[in-house]
C-alpha cells in the first residue's frame, strides 16, 4: 500500500484503505477499483491524497496507532457529541469505553511511531482531528512512562473531547476561508471554555479531564488562552494535548492552509519549545514522528524515486526504501552516499 497525492489519483487505481466521512460512514470500501466519478468525488471532498495498492506496494503495511474500525467508532461518537439532540443519548460510559479501547490498542503497539498521512474529508476536519489528537496524545502519554492505565484512559477522553465546544460555533465560521470578524474570532477563541462548560454541565468527568480540555490552547510561555497560564501551571494533560493538537492541525488540509509535511511540523514544534510547548514533551513527541511516513514517495539524492518501506526510530532520516519502478530494497542506514532529498505528499 502506498500514499498517492490526490493530483496523481487516476481511474482504475485500487483503494488501499476505505474512505469514511466525519460521521464514520463508509464512502468507498477498501479494494474498490476507482471509477472516474469516484476520482472526481474524492477531489471534490478536499482529500489531499489516498492510499492505493499497486504491484510495488502490495505487501507494504502502514503501521497505525488505532485500527480503522476503532477510528470509525470514535468518529461516530465525536460527531454525535456535536449534534444538538444526539449527544443527549451518549452516556459518559460510552465516551470512556471508546477512550479505553484507544488506550488498549496503543499500549499493545507501544513501540510504534506515528507514520501515516492524514486522509480525511476537508469539511469534516473537526471530527477527524478530535480522534487523531486523542490517538497522538495517548501515544505521547505512553512514551512518557509517567501515566498509569487509569490516567491514560482519562487522557484519551480529554483529547477526544478537547474541541467539543466548537459545537457552539457555526460551521461556516470554523471552515471560513475569509478573515473572521472580531465577534467570530472571539467565539472561536472561547471554544476551550465552551468545551469545559459543556462537560461540567452534562457529564461528571474528573478535574484532570476537564482541565486538559480547558487548557489545551495555553502556551508554555503564558501567551496562550483562555487564562494565560504558563509552564507547570498548565495541566499535564493539556501540555500533552497541545503538542498533538498543533501537529495534527499543521499536517491537515484546512480551509485557510494546505497541509505541511511531517518534517515541517516537527521543525515547527521543535522551533517553538519553551515558548509554545513543554520542551520535554515536544522533544519526546517529535522523536516518535516519522518524518518520511511509510508508503510515501520520496526522491533520493541520486535522482531516483522510491517508496518508504520502513522507519527506524534511531535513524529517522535514513529509512528503508523501495526504488521505483524496479523494486530494489535499499537500507539508507548502510548506504551512506544516498539520502532522501524530497518527500512527495
Amino acid at each position: 500500500m502506498r500514499y498517492m497525492p490526490i493530483t496523481k489519483v487516476a481511474e482504475g487505481m485500487i483503494l488501499g484503505q476505505r474512505i469514511c466521512n466525519g460521521e464514520g460512514k463508509i464512502l468507498l470500501e477498501q479494494e474498490a477499483k476507482l471509477q472516474r466519478e469516484d476520482v472526481q468525488r474524492l477531489f471534490q471532498m478536499g482529500l489531499p491524497g489516498i492510499y492505493v495498492e499497486d504491484d510495488i506496494s502490495w505487501d507494504l503495511k502502514i503501521p497505525r496507532l488505532i485500527s480503522r474500525e476503532l477510528e470509525r467508532e470514535a468518529l461516530e461518537l465525536v460527531h454525535r457529541l456535536f449534534e444538538e439532540e444526539d449527544f443527549r443519548e451518549i452516556e459518559q460510559e460510552d465516551i470512556q469505553e471508546t477512550a479505553r479501547k484507544m488506550t488498549r490498542q496503543i499500549l499493545a503497539g507501544r513501540d510504534k511511531m506515528y507514520q501515516t498521512v492524514n486522509v480525511r474529508v476537508a469539511d469534516d476536519y473537526t471530527f477527524f482531528h478530535s480522534v487523531n489528537v486523542a490517538a497522538l496524545s495517548v501515544m505521547l502519554g505512553v512514551k512518557t512512562g509517567n501515566l498509569d492505565l487509569e490516567q491514560l484512559n482519562k487522557l484519551a477522553a480529554a483529547a477526544l473531547l478537547h474541541d467539543v465546544g466548537k459545537r457552539y460555533v457555526e460551521a461556516d465560521v470554523l471552515n471560513a476561508k475569509r478573515s473572521l470578524t472580531e465577534e467570530e474570532r472571539v467565539l472561536v477563541v472561547q471554544h476551550p471554555k465552551l468545551s469545559y462548560d459543556f462537560l461540567t454541565e452534562h457529564y461528571h468527568f474528573s478535574q484532570e479531564v476537564c482541565d486538559g480540555v480547558l487548557e489545551h490552547h495555553e502556551w508554555y510561555n503564558g501567551c496562550g488562552y483562555p487564562m494565560r497560564r504558563s509552564g507547570y501551571e498548565i495541566s499535564y494533560f493539556a501540555r500533552i494535548i497541545k503538542v498533538a493538537d498543533v501537529f495534527d492541525a499543521l499536517t491537515s488540509k484546512l480551509p485557510y492552509h494546505d497541509p505541511i509535511s511531517p518534517s515541517g511540523a516537527v521543525d515547527y514544534i521543535l522551533g517553538n519549545t519553551e515558548s509554545e510547548f513543554d520542551p520535554d514533551l515536544a522533544e519526546l513527541f517529535t522523536s516518535n514522528i516519522a518524518v518520511y511516513p511509510a508508503g510515501c514517495e520520496v526522491m533520493l539524492s541520486d535522482g531516483r524515486t522510491a517508496l518508504v518501506a520502513e522507519n527506524d526510530p534511531e535513524h529517522m532520516l535514513r529509512p528503508k526504501v523501495i526504488t521505483i519502478p524496479d523494486g530494489e530494497m535499499i537500507d539508507l542506514k548502510s548506504e551512506k552516499d544516498l539520502a532522501v532529498l524530497e518527500l512527495f505528499v
